[in-house]
């Protein structure tokens, strides 16, 4: 399955998505947003869910990995928490996927 970059609204981030791939296992949309902790923020389909996606956030400070993740109950939540921590990362912060 093909992936399509597209540029986002902030320097040297990229969105790359796998068309059709909502389906299948495995991430199907992955942003890199770069920033100082350069990060990456991916959505992946969690199988027989009826539509749920897992967002996952992971960046490097200070030569340390770290990630984070939540899960969203629909593709529209997961589109909206994955540009929120995608922003988060092209201004320098940490994102936040947590429940409140």
């Amino acid at each position: 399955m093909p992936t399509h970059p597209l540029r986002l609204g902030f320097p040297g981030s990229v969105l790359n998505v796998s068309m059709g791939a909502e389906a299948r296992p495995g991430p199907f949309v992955t942003i890199r947003a770069g920033g100082p902790l350069n990060g990456v923020v991916t959505i992946t389909a969690i199988t027989g869910s009826g539509g749920r996606c897992l967002v996952e956030a992971s960046w490097v400070e200070r030569g340390e990995a770290f990630s984070q993740q939540l899960e969203a109950a629909t593709h529209a939540m997961a589109r909206a928490l994955a540009q929120a921590a995608a922003n988060q990362f092209a201004v320098g912060n940490r994102p936040k996927l947590e429940r409140d």
